[in-house]
């Protein structure tokens, strides 16, 4: 726009200079559509090189030789490809988790179909900041190494997820965006219960001490609170002439948290209650029963911490971190974790009855597991005397709360202790111990994954110590997708399936999604899959190629001689778009484990076209002593110089052994038969062609809904003769000067009124392709002795 000036002065303005540059569009980047035993279904996958596409889809070749084909694809130059695998009747591993009620909570579906997802394992555990409201996942799958021994492979650590379905770590959402071994769904959407935070410090409202002992804890001194993610509020203890019984404490402290939640917005304090229940009397050795003091919210998570001042949060053992106790609101919801889990009678309030006795005031000396006896010290796990309370009060190295460290203390010990044990026993002692919060987790440690699915955890003893029946949770080692194991805790599981081979019609299928997925491809491959005749899928294959500007690479059948190659390969051309598509014959020998194997030729040639485009140019033909093929022991068969003039005019493109090598020594299209050649008989030409109008199509965008006009027609003139001027200078056409090799015309006599009228800009671009030297033919004469006179 114009500057419109009003002081004196210089004025500076940039003015568009009319280039837009056309970028010359990939050559080479090929889709490769196939069956295999993994890797994503229906769903066109980059793979940039080979491992890649192994860690994907795998090096498996039962179902077909797909990964044969872009492994020689990359052997022979190529650089980029697209995989999409299919088949039919096609099923995906499974299986449904229950939560600790038993009771489906959360199902693990395999991302990909496929008998490999039944290789899946699945590790739940609680070892979390939060171990009674989030939990963890191990994702993995087993694969023997070269000794025999299963090791993990592809595996996935996922933490803290969490059953509430507004949390950032919502276990369903979180996996089925990130893993790359499953998908999860929740049979039911996940119902809230009662969350709280418990202090850690139980108090016996009965002893006459209780008044001075909460003075010096609690009286006048603070904690943090948060309820359903809010902000931290600081809460003040109520002084000590409030509190003259448990029900005064409990008004008291419930006015105090109101108090500090009401100024937060949500009407948190609505439903915010204290409650008292009973903690296990054998836990403390003492005839009264103390309390443990809860804050309570019928469907919000409630957490605790210290104050940065004037704490209490450590003395009362309030908050997780502090030794108390945190159960979410959607802690219920969660898969039991897997292993042997037991927990002490009474932590959990009135809710969980069933689980195993405290320990009783005298020292636990020793515990067993798997027949191995593990001592725990001259201390063991030593109580102070009843009365004090037992359990409650430690007898080890002084903790930030003077001790009083309780049964967690004795937890963690425990886990200590066996850890050493295993430490010293690294062959015959396969256990590991964990304690997450007031849980004790046992699990077996090996690679044995036939006992994965199934229960084998044996109960530990301990002296003195009761565990019975109904004080532990058994569950399997390893959840494992696929059928469904051992125990009350999983079910529904589902086999993974390969399906039946693809047919023309899945073929078929597949292309609308490559059209919708992958911007732009040139090559296409149909690697040879079992019970598939490729004959039956090139005709839809190459109007596919010819809809999106891309090149059909066809293996020739298996015929058994020149004869009847030459007798049947008119039968390829019915229905084939002929200039889209090229054949290539015989087949490729490699060598696999010593032995050799035949492969189509597609694949590598794919390759080779990558190479050669490279290197020369698309307008180069793929074919020649420089088109040599790399990662090949031998081809099929060989063909003799009159057995190849027989095929070549017939448009197969021979491989042939040359004193260089495997070489391609063909490179015509199928319309490129000597009886009705076209315009496009040869491959580097057709190919050209193609790069040239996906170039101009994408680079030519712009002129869309611009004034139809000469200043429009002389931009693209501009932009679309520079475009061609440097593929000129390049040597990709004939001609010693570009008027002779190219041309672009854009004005008013290729674009009518009528046309303009109607919308339309005519542009005709004209080129002189080079056409390969297929025949080079020597003329040798003999000189004869000339007479002087």
């Amino acid at each position: 726009m114009p500057i419109a000036p009003t002081y004196p002065g210089v004025y500076v303005q940039e003015v568009p200079s009319g280039v837009r540059t056309i970028v010359g569009v990939s050559t080479s980047t090929t889709v490769f559509v196939g069956a295999s035993q993994d890797g994503p279904m229906d769903e066109p996958t980059l793979c940039l090189s080979y491992t890649e596409f192994a860690k994907t889809f795998s090096e498996d070749t039962s179902k077909s030789d797909l990964a044969r084909y872009v492994k020689l694809f990359y052997l022979n130059g190529g650089t980029t490809c697209y995989v999409m695998r299919i088949a039919d009747g096609k099923a995906n591993s499974a299986i449904t988790l229950n939560n600790e009620a038993k009771q489906p909570a959360l199902k693990l579906i395999a991302r990909n179909p496929g008998v490999r997802g039944d290789q899946i394992r699945a590790t739940v555990t609680y070892d979390t900041e939060q171990p009674e409201g989030t939990f963890n996942i191990e994702l993995f799958r087993w694969q023997p190494d070269p000794t025999g021994h299963q090791v993990k492979t592809a595996s996935e650590l996922w933490r803290n997820l969490s059953m509430n379905p507004t949390s950032a770590n919502y276990a369903p959402s979180l996996l089925t965006q990130n893993s790359a071994l499953i998908t999860a769904d929740v049979p039911a959407a996940p119902v809230a219960g009662q969350a709280y935070s418990q202090f850690g410090r139980p108090f016996d409202f009965a002893l006459a001490t209780f008044g001075a002992t909460w003075d010096a804890l609690a009286a006048n001194k603070t904690f943090q609170l948060s309820v359903g993610g809010s902000p931290y509020v600081t809460v003040t203890m109520p002084a000590p002439a409030t509190i003259t019984s448990d029900t005064t404490l409990k008004s008291e402290l419930k006015k105090a948290v109101v108090t500090a939640l009401t100024p937060l917005p949500g009407q948190l304090a609505t439903n915010i209650d204290v409650q008292l229940v009973d903690a296990p009397p054998l836990a403390f050795g003492d005839p009264d029963s103390p309390k443990w003091i809860q804050i309570t919210h019928p469907t919000l998570d409630v957490f605790a911490r210290p104050s940065l001042s004037n704490d209490c949060a450590v003395a009362l053992m309030l908050g997780t971190a502090q030794g108390g106790l945190e159960v979410g609101a959607y802690a219920g919801a969660r898969p039991a974790p897997t292993g042997m889990s037991l927990l002490p009678a009474g932590v959990f309030g009135n809710a969980v009855t069933t689980r195993f006795a405290a320990l009783d005031p005298t020292a636990v000396l020793s515990m067993t597991i798997d027949g191995a006896t593990i001592p725990f010290g001259a201390k063991g796990l030593q109580t102070a005397a009843a009365g004090n309370p037992a359990m409650y009060r430690d007898a080890y190295a002084v903790t930030p709360n003077d001790n009083n460290d309780g049964i967690r203390e004795k937890l963690a010990n425990i886990v200590r202790t066996v850890a050493d044990y295993a430490a010293t026993h690294p062959t015959d002692f396969k256990w590991k111990a964990s304690a997450w919060g007031y849980r004790l987790n046992f699990f077996r440690v090996d690679d044995d994954a036939d006992t994965d699915n199934a229960i084998a955890n044996p109960v530990p003893a301990f002296v003195s110590w009761n565990v019975n029946a109904n004080s532990r949770d058994n569950n399997v080692r390893y959840y494992a997708l696929g059928a469904t194991g051992t125990g009350d805790y999983q079910a529904g599981g589902v086999a993974g399936d390969d399906g039946d081979p693809p047919n023309p019609s899945t073929y078929d299928d597949a292309y609308p999604i490559i059209d919708r997925e992958v911007d732009i491809f040139n090559l296409l491959v149909l690697p040879k899959a079992d019970g598939v005749d490729p004959v039956q899928l090139y005709g839809a294959a190459s109007v596919f190629c010819q809809q999106r500007r891309a090149f059909l690479l066809m293996d020739a059948p298996v015929w058994s001689d020149v004869s009847a190659a030459q007798g049947q390969v008119g039968n390829l051309r019915i229905g084939l778009v002929k200039d889209h598509a090229a054949l290539y014959f015989p087949r490729l020998t490699v060598s696999e484990n010593g032995l050799p194997v035949q492969v189509g030729p597609a694949g590598a040639i794919a390759g080779l076209m990558a190479r050669i485009d490279s290197a020369r140019g698309v307008w180069k033909a793929p074919a020649g002593t420089e088109a040599d093929l790399r990662g090949v022991t031998g081809l099929e068969r060989r063909f003799s110089d009159p057995e190849n003039g027989v095929l070549n005019p017939k448009a197969i493109n021979t491989l042939r052994v040359v004193p260089t090598g495997a070489v391609c020594w063909g490179a015509r299209t199928m319309d490129g038969d000597d009886s009705n050649p076209g315009d496009y008989k040869y491959v580097p030409i057709r190919r050209l062609a193609l790069f040239l109008e996906e170039s101009l199509y994408r680079g030519l965008n712009w002129v869309v809904f611009e004034p139809n006009d000469e200043p429009l027609w002389g931009q693209i003139r501009l932009n679309a003769g520079t475009f061609m001027h440097g593929l000129f200078t390049q040597g990709a056409f004939q001609g010693t000067k570009s008027s002779d090799a190219y041309f672009v015309r854009c004005d008013a006599e290729t674009t009518t009124q009528d046309d303009r009228n109607k919308g339309i800009v005519n542009i005709w671009v004209g080129f002189a392709p080079l056409k390969p030297a297929e025949f080079v033919v020597l003329q040798l004469q003999q000189m004869a002795g000339q007479t002087v006179v």
